[in-house]
């Protein structure tokens, strides 16, 4: 009995466990190896989150959806969380690639890309706050900004 329930809240947890990307979007991140097309993924994953926040009736149309999956969904905390988390996922990357290749002219090219989206996503971050009242909502939304953020001022140092 002690092992089934064990067992149980092994998988209770693993249901709770959430990934930041759908599974069309891994596929495109997996597929895309040069570094400024994949930044792109990212950057297009980060939009799909924006879409679905700030327009809950959004579609996509059918060729898009061929390529990148049904529009990602959850609560807005779950949402925001998982858009810190792309942006989060697309710095590592940036950040392998310096350090393996500095002077890559990809890298500075992903970077420009990255800050580009950034900066014309944090607006769009901002405009929710009036709408949220929950405060994890709140929490999450500012982590996400924060990111964003982060992102806008990296700098490869050439």
């Amino acid at each position: 009995v002690c092992v089934w329930l064990l067992l149980a809240d092994v998988s209770a947890q693993s249901k709770k466990t959430r990934d930041h990307l759908t599974e069309m979007e891994v596929e495109q991140v997996r597929d895309v190896q040069q570094i400024d097309l994949r930044i792109e993924v990212f950057i297009k994953a980060a939009d799909r989150r924006i879409l679905v926040l700030t327009n809950p009736a959004a579609v996509q149309k059918e060729k898009e959806e061929k390529v990148w999956g049904p529009l990602p969904t959850g609560t807005k905390a779950e949402l925001l969380t998982d858009y810190k988390k792309i942006l989060e996922e697309g710095e590592e990357k940036l950040d392998d690639l310096y350090e393996r290749d500095p002077k890559n002219d990809q890298l500075k090219k992903a970077l420009r890309k990255f800050k580009d989206a950034a900066n014309r996503q944090i607006p769009q971050l901002r405009a929710m706050a009036a709408q949220l009242s929950d405060k994890k909502d709140q929490r999450a939304l500012a982590e996400a900004i924060e990111e964003a953020e982060t992102v806008t001022k990296a700098d490869t140092g050439n």
